[in-house]
């Protein structure tokens, strides 16, 4: 498996969609074999994951939004994504 770097452009697998649990309101991702409950950081990030944004904009992003430092947040999002990828939720392009 190629190495996450900042350049790099993740995206919902095919098959794969965010959506709510209509019964407690919980983000979560659909996907054919099931269900995955997302934290409310884990659902932050998977929903910026458009295929068009790099990594680097991702951190950026949440950073702002949050108004926190960018570097406070690199490895949560860095290991949120990497555990996506390895269940193979997540595509990641150049």
């Amino acid at each position: 498996m190629k190495a996450i770097d900042h350049q790099t452009r993740p995206a919902l697998a095919r098959g794969v969609r965010l959506a709510t649990d209509a019964t407690t309101g919980e983000p979560l991702l659909l996907f054919p074999e099931g269900v995955l409950y997302l934290s409310a950081t884990a659902h932050e990030i998977a929903a910026r994951c458009d295929g068009r944004g790099t990594i680097a904009a991702i951190v950026s992003s949440l950073a702002a939004e949050y108004e926190v430092e960018a570097l406070a947040l690199e490895r949560d999002v860095l290991d949120c994504l990497d555990e996506l990828r390895r269940r193979k939720l997540l595509v990641f392009s150049p």
